[in-house]
Order: C-alpha cells, then structure tokens, then sequence
C-alpha cells in the first residue's frame, strides 16, 4: 500500500496560495471578484472544486485531484514539483478547505486544509481483511479531522505560518500500529503568487508497530529559499538532532541510530547551465545487528556539480522514461557543455568496530566529462569513454583501517602489487585516470 506523507501538506499550501492570493490587492471585496477566474484556472489545470459555499466572511470547498498529468504541469508552472508517479498516486483524492476572512490581527486570511478520502490508488486495491480494516480507521480518522493544517495569511498576502494538528492514533490490525506526531509548525513568504521561503520544524515524529519495528524523529528543521526567477535558483537544508529505527531481523534486534545530522544544498542557473553544491553530515551512526555493534563519528561529505544544461534537463523529467532513444539523446544534451562533478570531502574520523575505537579515512575525488564524450559510440564499445572522462582520486587511510581490508583475500593480491603512499602516519592511494591512461600513486597501470 502507498504511503502519503507531508508532501501532500506542500501539494495543497501552494494551490490555496494561488487560488487566494493572484491577482488580488484588496482582500476582502477584490478577492472575491476575482474567485471564479481563479477556480476556472485551477479546474483547467487538473483539479475539480466542488461544493463550494460562501458567505459573507468565510467559505468553503473541496479540491479534487483529478487529471495527474495536468497538475504536474501547473505546479512546475507556480514554481513546485510533483513526480507523474506521485500525482498519479493522489488521483481521486479530495482536500477540504474551511476559510476564514480577516480572522485575526495578523490574518488576511486563515484556512484548515483537511482530505477527506483516501486516494483510488489505495481504495481500489485487492484487499485483505486486516487492510480493509486499516482502511475503515483510516477513514474514520479523515472524518474526525485527525490529519489537519492550519494556515494563516498575512495582510499583504506576503507571508503565511501554520501548523499541523498533533497526531496520536493507535491503528488495530494483523499488528498494532502506533503514531505520534508533535510540534509541526512552519512559516514562510510569498512573492508574486509563489512561495518564495519555507521554513518548517517538527519537535517530534514516532512510529512503533509492536513486535517488528520502531522509528522515531526528534527536532527536524527544513528551510527552502528561491534565489532566482525558477524554482531551480535555491537554497535549502536541514538538520535532524536524531534518528532512531528498530526492527527484527530474523529473531535478532536490528538498530539504526543517527545523531545531529545536518544538510544543506545550492543551485545556481547561469546562461542555461546549473551548478550544485550539496553538503551533509552527521556526529555519530550506530549500527547494530546480530550482535555486533560498529560506530562511526564525524561523518562529512561535500560534492559540487557544474555546467549541467538546464534546458535538457528540464526536458528529461517530462521524457516518457521507456523511450531510450528519447532518454540518451536527452543525456547527451545534459552533458554537451562538459560537466564537472567533485568530491571535496568525504570523511569519517574515527570507527568503532569488534570492541576497537580506530581512525577512519578521508576520500577527495574530481571527475571532468568532456563535451565530445558520445553516449552512442560507447554502447557499442565503452572502451571509448576512458578518452573523454578523466578523474582524480585520493584515498587516505589509517594504519588501522588498511589493516582490516587487508583480511580479505580479495584485497591481499592488491595490496602487494600496489604499495600505499606513507603521509603523516597515514596511508596514501592517488588514482588518476587521464587521456585514457591509469595510474596509481604516479605508477601507469594501464
């Protein structure tokens, strides 16, 4: 069964703060002369609305998710993205919209954002018993407003916050199934119809389905800003102080712990080419399974991306993904400017393994795809890449580390032919591949 997250939150903010907000200066009177273009807009574009009631200072309707491939399309025309698959998965679904005029001090206008129905993609499947009565308390729960978002706009229609309804819900079944949410807030701006920041946070997010598996969020905090006239211009991040999941794997305890996790990503669009920067993190992940415990601390990784051809690219997410001959010519566009991607940092600082706290590893890589390379040429023989990718690589080890590949006999062999390099205590492989030629620490292999 597919499962609808928060993306739906996102899906419907965007289509309320265009239905209420274009075209509109004067909020009480203006906006309404307005209404019936804008509902015209939205029923043109995929969705339907439907029992609609106004009066003279609050309104009511319902969104439907109607023709899936029209509302990919009008959401990458307000700025938003929506796969064909996801749009696809919410077909059928119905959105209840309850607003409310100058509300308040702060509000233009305040409105609960609620759905009404499961989508046909999860109705129409064939059933079990113990689904169908997943279904009937999921369904109980839409009708009792469980999954609620409050939304209040400013008077200049130039910034919103809001906040969704705390959850605390025990589902029956084949196994129960416990879920907690609190503490979901957000805010953001708006700019010229579209949302332009979008800050979120939520305190706390956990899920236990007794006897197989836990999971559980704490303190997430998401940031989105558009820096440019697309949606492609933009910074976001995020950061986790914890993540926690719990399963059983064969009789055996199954943990995943990860703490203070940090993200954060740029791109830039210049004359038609892209540049991407993305940085991650995390102090500490836990791994333990059949009884063996490992550490890892101070994970970091950085990787930088440039000269991708925006135009192609744009063109591939809308490409029917079973034409490869569509596809390939649209990767060869992607590529025809000559991309650069690079590694700056990828490094763990110290591991924790067999009882043993050692020094970990630090990786640095750059990678040029020339312009001239032919997708076409290297499927009939992929030997020709090697002469329009070229890529430098440098691995360094701790003592420690090395010595535990070394234990596996597919590494021996290896490590005898090709010696470390000796820095600083640290053991050193550089691996260059130029002009079609391989080398290894300045010795040509190839």
């Amino acid at each position: 069964m597919k499962k609808i997250g928060f993306g739906i939150i996102g899906i419907v903010l965007v289509a309320v703060i265009y239905y209420f907000t274009s075209g509109s200066a004067e909020i009480t009177q203006e906006m309404k002369a307005q209404v019936n273009n804008e509902l015209a807009i939205l029923e043109q574009n995929g969705f339907a609305i439907q029992e609609r009631e106004i009066k003279k200072s609050e309104e009511h309707f319902i969104i439907s998710f109607d023709d899936p491939q029209k509302i990919v399309t009008f959401f990458a025309s307000q700025g938003s993205k929506i796969k064909l698959e996801d749009a696809a998965a919410l077909k059928g679904l119905k959105i209840g919209v309850d607003a409310k005029y100058l509300h308040d001090a702060y509000s233009a206008l305040s409105v609960d954002i609620y759905p009404l129905n499961l989508p046909t993609s999860i109705t129409e499947l064939d059933m079990k018993e113990e689904d169908k009565l997943l279904i009937e308390q999921l369904n109980k729960m839409l009708k009792e407003k469980v999954l609620l978002v409050h939304v209040d706009f400013n008077k200049l229609l130039s910034s919103f916050k809001g906040y969704t309804k705390d959850i605390h819900e025990t589902l029956q079944g084949k196994n129960e199934v416990k879920l907690h949410s609190e503490g979901f807030t957000f805010e953001g701006d708006i700019d010229k119809g579209k949302i332009s920041r979008v800050d979120q946070k939520i305190k706390h997010i956990t899920f236990e389905a007794k006897g197989e598996a836990n999971g559980e969020l704490s303190e997430l905090n998401t940031h989105y800003k558009r820096t440019g006239s697309t949606s492609y211009n933009s910074t976001s991040g995020y950061s986790v102080k914890n993540i926690l999941l719990t399963g059983i794997n064969d009789k055996s305890k199954v943990l995943v712990s990860i703490d203070d996790m940090h993200g954060d990503s740029i791109t830039l669009i210049e004359k038609d080419l892209a540049q991407s920067s993305i940085k991650a993190s995390a102090s500490k992940i836990k791994f333990e399974a059949n009884g063996e415990k490992n550490l890892l601390e101070g994970i970091t990784f950085h990787f930088n991306i440039k000269n991708i051809d925006m135009p192609a690219l744009e063109k591939l997410e809308k490409a029917d993904t079973n034409n490869e001959a569509e596809i390939n010519k649209l990767i060869q566009e992607l590529i025809s400017k000559g991309v650069s991607m690079e590694i700056p940092t990828f490094e763990i600082k110290k591991i924790e393994t067999d009882g043993k706290r050692i020094d970990g590893f630090a990786l640095t890589a750059h990678a040029d795809i020339d312009k001239s390379l032919n997708l076409a040429a290297i499927q009939s023989n992929p030997m020709v890449a090697l002469n329009a990718i070229n890529t430098k690589t440098k691995i360094t080890l701790s003592p420690e580390i090395l010595s535990l590949i070394a234990r596996d006999p597919r590494a021996i062999m290896f490590m005898m032919l090709i010696q470390p390099q000796e820095v600083n205590g640290k053991k050193v492989y550089e691996v260059e591949l130029k002009n079609g030629s391989l080398s290894i620490n300045g010795k040509p292999v190839m």
